[in-house]
């Protein structure tokens, strides 16, 4: 089976570097599938859930936004933030959601509102990712 070349790169960290066979990533347009041979491809990357597929595993990844590069071979994906799900702190993202949501509900003219969607969405981009993993068997690539 044909593989393609898969790299994650965070401003923190080298993320993942290896052979997969399927990738799924959350774009600005919605899930995103690219394959090995994909046509050469660039889009804005949302937060939520990237999934890597390699043989009969699949691993998981919450990731805050960033970019996305496809073409025949490799696949390059530039995220602001990145967490596999098993590394997801369920609390902390919990409670990073109920800081967003109570700053959007409150609507202080101090606050940077653009700033608390941002983290509401990154918040919930984490819980999805972690509860998606702790489901039995494989979650549903939908």
């Amino acid at each position: 089976m044909a593989t393609t070349q898969l790299a994650i790169v965070a401003a923190e960290r080298n993320v993942f570097a290896g052979e997969v066979d399927l990738v799924l990533a959350p774009s600005a347009v919605g899930q995103l599938g690219i394959l090995p041979r994909h046509a050469p491809l660039l889009t804005l990357l949302v937060p939520g859930t990237l999934h890597i597929r390699q043989g009969d595993s699949e691993r998981l990844l919450a990731v805050g936004g960033g970019f996305l590069e496809a073409d025949q071979t490799h696949v390059t994906a530039l995220v602001n933030s990145a967490e596999w799900a098993e590394e997801v702190d369920v609390g902390r993202a919990a409670a990073a959601g109920d800081r967003a949501r109570q700053r959007l509900r409150a609507r202080d003219p101090g606050t940077d509102m653009v700033r608390a969607e941002a983290a509401l969405r990154r918040s919930t981009a984490r819980l999805k990712t972690a509860e998606r993993a702790g489901r039995a068997g494989r979650p549903d690539l939908s």
